[in-house]
């Protein structure tokens, strides 16, 4: 896979990482929610990795906030995404 260049401001960079992270956070929140009723090798990600995802969700998610704010644009940052179904 070949990275591309992230261009615009550090705002807009926040927003896309904000929203590319989210498909880790799913993940995340699905581990924490199996590892309750699975077994721990079935999961598809160790549930003390999933709680630092999570964690980091929220500090860029934070990060996102203060920027949007600073830049003054005020604009939401989306929510953690909930358990699945």
């Amino acid at each position: 896979m070949k990275m591309t260049r992230m261009e615009g401001s550090p705002t807009r960079v926040l927003e896309r990482l904000l929203d590319r992270f989210g498909v880790f956070e799913v993940l995340a929140t699905s581990s924490v929610t199996l590892a309750r009723c699975g077994e721990a090798d079935e999961l598809p990600m160790d549930p003390q990795v999933a709680e630092a995802v999570l964690e980091f969700g929220e500090d860029l998610r934070e990060a996102a906030a203060a920027a949007a704010e600073w830049a003054g644009r005020g604009a939401p940052v989306a929510p953690r995404p909930g358990p699945l179904p």
